[in-house]
């Protein structure tokens, strides 16, 4: 068997990790260059923690002290706008010429994951993972310059066993060339200094507002002050915890979830649309690194809240950071990012659940989602209103659902408005109708209701009777084995997808998806022509027309129409329900309106077109249409 070591080709791949191709913005070699510094002044830190007390006695750590002062860390940025330069200096532990071979000129290989780094067991975790931070200079410079120098500190640390060179180095590292040229140099002090000079395209972005700006977008917390010079303009930055900006929680309506544990600080907010300007996009930071501000991008948002936003920031490193740090790994423990979000807002709510009802989507997207937990608190949020035991009551789904657990039932859907003219008008049918039914379940969140029913219903279709306006929905469900609601997330239907009682090409739904809905019955013979030839924009056209004729002598029925109203497909114009659509429809047709279609069709499409869409079996006649839709 023969094998073949794959490598990294730096003459094809740093250009790409160095250009906007890999990173969102040209801004983010800011961002790097100052994560490196923390790293380095952090590790430092560390060590000279170890150094001076962990094998020391506290007395003499105190008199070690007196001759080697405290270490206080810094981080210096400065620009000078005349030669275009950068530099970025940091007092931190410094790098030798060990480093600069195993490290710097081996793009993804980081010291800081590292058999070097682990061997000095430090209760630290870096921000630097990959070790490609440092080419992002490369968006807006052709070189980069690197004065380094390694504190001793690295050497006196108890679990020490080859101690490190400590010798200064000074390097040129040119992009184009993909080679680091490097000596022995004259630095005395520890840390490091990175120089850069900026290409001319992208020197007039920068000045003190731009860095300041640029630093304090990408990090929550600076816990090293920064100090920057701008020419002759100074100003240090040092933010070392996190000041939350909480939005108003007295406002009603708005409820803002402050956040505190071991893994997760800041807010989750959940609120009214009429408080949207209160809050901004939502951001997630990690380490106080800003992680992502499209955080919808990451699918952290549940999906049954309308309008919710979140500051959150991460203690820990606990997402796995995209190479780029633009974004997070879509990986297990995103999702559990995701189910602490969820649970935040179950800690919340979980004892008055009924006040988290308002802030819910109406069903028209997803409700139940993957988590089981979140799905209790959703189905104990939401009520619908029912019709039991003769009177109406409004209770929460979950109660619906728990109440007829263990039980083959028969539920009907009917609008609130269709059912009292059911009931004053028909007594005999409906007499019928009520006898048949366990429960009758009202418009009110109904498209909520009926995606956790979605496990338990096995049948599901319209009813129209001869009694002129009624038309509603049965349903049968079996409820004798208890199913989660969340396999069955994607499945669940609003209504029928076909009903075959009677050969209409459509009816007049009451189920409120939409003020006005035609529901074309694809089991009706001319139906189908039209869905099979809908390809062809004249055929769409035609078909758009015929529906909305339908609708116009709907919602004005009292009116004549001598013949089709040929407007190209468009809606005439808006329409409001005002009462269940069925009812409205009751005569709404002249006895000669199948003729007048059929009169369209024949003067919209030639005889070729007729044939070669396959129309030629096209004719309506009016058995198409629900009996009391015809004008008697």
């Amino acid at each position: 068997m023969k094998s073949i070591d794959v490598e990294l080709v730096k003459s094809n791949m740093l250009p790409m990790l160095a250009s906007q191709r890999f990173y969102a913005s040209w801004k983010a070699f800011i961002r790097e260059l100052v994560l490196n510094a923390i790293d380095a002044c952090n590790v430092r830190q560390a060590l000279e923690w170890s150094w001076g007390t962990e094998f020391l006695e506290m007395e003499q750590a105190n008199q070690m002290r007196e001759v080697r002062q405290i270490y206080e860390p810094r981080i210096d940025i400065t620009y000078d706008s005349t030669n275009r330069i950068l530099t970025v200096e940091d007092n931190g532990i410094g790098i030798n010429e060990y480093d600069l071979k195993h490290y710097v000129a081996k793009i993804g290989e980081s010291y800081y994951t590292s058999r070097d780094f682990e061997n000095q067991q430090l209760q630290y975790e870096p921000f630097s993972y990959y070790g490609i931070g440092l080419s992002s200079c490369f968006t807006v410079s052709k070189a980069i310059l690197i004065e380094s120098k390694k504190d001793r500190v690295i050497n006196t640390a108890w679990n020490v066993s080859n101690p490190q060179d400590t010798a200064p180095v000074m390097a040129k590292w040119f992009g184009e060339s993909g080679q680091i040229e490097y000596v022995i140099s004259q630095r005395q002090t520890p840390g490091t200094r990175i120089t850069i000079p900026i290409k001319p395209s992208y020197a007039p972005y920068i000045d003190m507002a731009f860095i300041v700006k640029t630093i304090n977008h990408y990090m929550l917390t600076i816990p090293i002050p920064i100090h920057v010079k701008y020419d002759v303009e100074e100003k240090c930055i040092y933010k070392p915890k996190v000041q939350w900006n909480y939005p108003l929680n007295e406002l009603v309506g708005m409820n803002v979830i402050r956040v505190e544990n071991n893994l997760l600080e800041g807010y989750v907010a959940i609120y009214h649309p009429k408080h949207r300007g209160y809050f901004q996009k939502s951001t997630l930071y990690q380490q106080g690194v800003l992680v992502t501000e499209s955080t919808d991008v990451l699918g952290l948002k549940p999906a049954w809240i309308d309008n919710f936003s979140y500051q959150l920031n991460i203690k820990t490193r606990f997402l796995n950071i995209n190479i780029s740090r633009d974004g997070a790994a879509f990986d297990e423990k995103l999702i559990e990012l995701r189910q602490y979000i969820g649970q935040i807002i179950i800690d919340a709510f979980g004892q008055s659940p009924l006040t988290l009802g308002q802030y819910l989507s109406d069903g028209r997207s997803r409700l139940v989602c993957e988590y089981e937990a979140e799905n209790e608190l959703i189905s104990r949020a939401i009520r619908v209103i029912v019709y039991l035991k003769e009177r109406e009551v409004e209770v929460p789904i979950k109660t619906v659902i728990n109440g007829f657990t263990g039980r083959r039932i028969k539920l009907a859907f009917m609008q609130r408005a269709l059912f009292t003219h059911y009931r004053e008008n028909y007594p005999y049918d409906y007499g019928q109708f009520i006898d048949k039914y366990d429960i009758i379940v009202f418009e009110q969140n109904i498209r909520a209701f009926w995606q956790f029913m979605t496990p338990y219903i096995t049948s599901m279709e319209y009813v129209m009777g001869d009694m002129p306006g009624i038309i509603y929905t049965d349903v049968s469900a079996d409820l004798t084995v208890a199913k989660t609601a969340a396999s069955y997330r994607n499945d669940y239907v609003l209504r029928p997808e076909y009903y075959d009682l009677d050969p209409v090409f459509c009816l007049v739904s009451n189920e409120l998806t939409d003020p006005m809905e035609l529901v074309i019955n694809t089991h009706n013979r001319n139906a189908m022509l039209l869905q099979r030839a809908e390809k062809y924009k004249k055929v769409r056209i035609a078909r758009a027309v015929i529906i909305e004729n339908i609708k116009q002598r709907i919602l004005g029925n009292a009116s004549r129409w001598n013949s089709i109203i040929d407007f190209g497909g468009e809606l005439v114009h808006q329409y409001e329900l005002e009462k269940p659509m069925s009812l409205q429809a009751q005569w709404c047709l002249e006895r000669d309106f199948p003729d007048e279609i059929n009169a369209y069709i024949a003067k919209t499409f030639t005889d070729r077109e007729i044939a070669d869409y396959g129309l030629t079996s096209l004719y309506f006649t009016r058995k198409d249409f629900i009996k009391w839709w015809m004008a008697p």
